[in-house]
């Protein structure tokens, strides 16, 4: 069984699953979870909610026990993504007998010290590229942190531009996201409204205390196996970092795997590598006789 934590926080992605990951339902019981607040969980009573990264993490244990129960499974392989990373390494850390090892892709280890790197990406691009207007902006609002959505999404949206979030794309993601949206079978016109809610209030209420994470500190240990994918062109949570911290965690068995021509969504660029990585992890612990799958 694979449990999917979603990036954002709030982007999930139900509705475009069977576009990327179809083939993973040929090996594993795959489980894609809208979170609290995110797509088609989202509801206007979530507002009034204190949200908390602990909140996110005791979800995660109450899903996954919930899971192994109805499915009669021992263990779970659990995959986090960007914000899902955050929930997923410190849920293998917490609650290590629940998961067979660990998936993450494009892992944060500390936002605040990858973005600052993702802006220095950005404005040397814009310089490189003669892009003149952009250049202006991320000069205007310098690098972060940011006080301001606005501000975050608009050094967001340059380093797009530039390949630090999908290397191989150039358009829009927003436009991309909401083409998906619209003509998902998993999706009605009332969960596209809920995913954009979802997720600008959702980066509102937990931005912050993402700010603070610093796995480097908080993190050294884990007592199962963890793999981090790592996209080589991204500008989100740099390669760089990636390594670093792949050097200083402590566990039974680690691997980093490099995707040369991605970026921070390397398992959607390039999701027949993705799958066959899974699928190699699986085969990997046959030898131990779990019910895993």
């Amino acid at each position: 069984m694979l449990l999917f934590l979603h990036g954002g926080p709030g982007a999930a992605q139900i509705y475009c699953v069977d576009n990327y990951f179809k083939d993973l339902e040929e090996s594993f019981i795959v489980v894609d979870w809208d979170q609290r607040g995110s797509g088609k969980s989202y509801n206007s009573k979530i507002t009034k909610e204190p949200l908390t990264i602990n909140q996110y993490l005791e979800d995660t244990k109450v899903l996954a026990e919930m899971l192994m129960k109805r499915f009669n499974k021992n263990k779970i392989l659990l995959v986090g993504h960007s914000w899902g990373s955050i929930i997923g390494l410190l849920a293998v850390q917490k609650y290590p007998h629940l998961f067979q090892c660990y998936i993450g892709i494009g892992q944060v280890i500390n936002l605040l010290e990858g973005e600052i790197i993702g802006y220095d990406y950005a404005l040397k691009q814009s310089k490189l590229n003669n892009d003149i207007s952009n250049r202006k902006k991320l000069e205007k609002i310098g690098p972060p942190p940011y006080p301001t959505l606005y501000k975050t999404a608009l050094f967001r949206n340059i380093l797009d531009k530039y390949g630090g979030y999908k290397y191989q794309q150039k358009t829009s993601l927003w436009n991309d996201y909401l083409k998906e949206m619209i003509e998902s079978k998993h999706y009605r016109l009332t969960d596209t409204f809920k995913w954009f809610r979802g997720t600008n209030y959702l980066v509102k209420s937990l931005r912050d205390e993402m700010l603070t994470i610093n796995f480097k500190e908080q993190v050294t240990s884990v007592a199962i196996p963890v793999y981090f994918l790592a996209g080589k062109y991204d500008y989100i949570t740099p390669t760089t970092i990636v390594e670093e911290y792949y050097e200083l965690i402590k566990s039974p068995a680690k691997k980093l795997i490099y995707f040369e021509k991605e970026g921070h969504d390397l398992h959607f660029e390039n999701s027949k590598k993705f799958m066959e990585i899974c699928q190699e992890i699986l085969f990997s612990f046959e030898d131990s006789k779990q019910n895993f799958i």
